[in-house]
């Protein structure tokens, strides 16, 4: 019977061994579940704190989006307005139309007695438009 007894206590001891490591096993897998739990947790917070400030900065260009779209949508306003103003006056003064046509005519090369012909321009007019055009044409020394 010792020798039964025996065998009983070695296998209790066996078992008790046996419990202490694997309590001992799941205890330092706790901790390194923990531990990763730690590192993912100020990760995380991390990341929280990059992402408002993103959202931040984000708002920001919003908002000079918003300001730039403004001031674009007055100088586009401004701009349809001098055109308007433009073709009102020239609309309003007769001879502006038959300068401007003859000032095309001379850029195109018409001759003087084409521009006075077409444009119906006194000889002189014609004259300074031509001799204009030769005094832009002529090299700057």
């Amino acid at each position: 019977m010792d020798w039964i007894n025996l065998v009983a206590l070695l296998v209790m001891l066996l078992g008790l061994v046996g419990v202490y490591w694997l309590t001992h096993k799941a205890n330092r897998h706790i901790d390194s579940s923990e531990a990763k739990m730690a590192s993912l947790e100020l990760v995380i917070k991390n990341l929280l704190s990059k992402h408002r400030a993103a959202e931040k900065e984000l708002q920001e260009l919003h908002v000079a989006n918003a300001s730039l779209v403004q001031e674009l949508e007055r100088q586009a306003e401004q701009v349809e307005q001098a055109f308007i103003r433009s073709a009102q006056i020239e609309s309003q003064d007769p001879d502006s139309k038959l300068y401007t046509r003859a000032v095309k005519l001379v850029e195109l090369g018409a001759d003087l007695e084409e521009v006075m012909r077409e444009c119906e321009l006194p000889k002189a007019e014609a004259e300074l438009l031509l001799s204009l055009r030769n005094k832009m044409k002529e090299p700057v020394n």
